[in-house]
């Protein structure tokens, strides 16, 4: 699976305010049934770092900087900014983003994180028998990959992270239309 993986992708003191601020965000319920997760609607949200940093997500710098950090041959946009956290007893079951060419990107701000807490981004294999990869939700990295047939899920948040929650910033960087 075409995919590059950064920690530390913002200075430590804007992901600190990150964190804060995803931690003061204003959550509901996804409004998909089956994603059993919260979200923070960005129009529903007072300005701040985080509000700031998901603007940018939406700009063409933002899309031609993430396409530029893996390669990407052609112009992308951006299409969807999601803001996401789970609580004890939530994951996402497996399913497919897009069947569009072009990039997903997840920031991770969750802290603390014990493999125990389960929150873990996995890939399917092929054979559908066992995980292709796993990505843990370390604080302060960023995941990308091709979006494109990236069938995956998020494992459940487990009682063992009672008291933390897991948040994310998934952007898709799609073909430009």
């Amino acid at each position: 699976m075409p995919h590059v993986c950064l920690q530390q992708a913002l200075l430590p003191e804007r992901a600190e305010a990150m964190h804060q601020a995803l931690r003061e965000a204003r959550f509901k319920r996804h409004h998909h049934g089956p994603y059993p997760l919260h979200i923070a609607p960005l129009d529903q949200q007072q300005p701040s770092i985080l509000t700031e940093f998901c603007a940018w997500l939406k700009t063409a710098d933002s899309a031609a900087y993430h396409a530029k950090l893996v390669g990407w041959p052609h112009a992308l946009e951006t299409r969807q900014v999601q803001v996401s956290r789970m609580d004890v007893g939530e994951h996402f079951p497996e399913h497919l983003d897009t069947e569009e060419e072009g990039l997903a990107v997840v920031y991770n701000f969750t802290r603390p994180w014990e493999e125990r807490f389960g929150g873990v981004l996995a890939f399917a294999h092929p054979d559908g028998d066992r995980d292709l990869m796993r990505v843990p939700p370390l604080f302060n990295s960023v995941f990308l990959f091709r979006a494109v047939g990236a069938r995956h899920r998020v494992t459940e948040w487990t009682a063992a992270a009672q008291g933390h929650q897991r948040y994310s910033i998934t952007t898709f960087i799609l073909s430009k239309r």
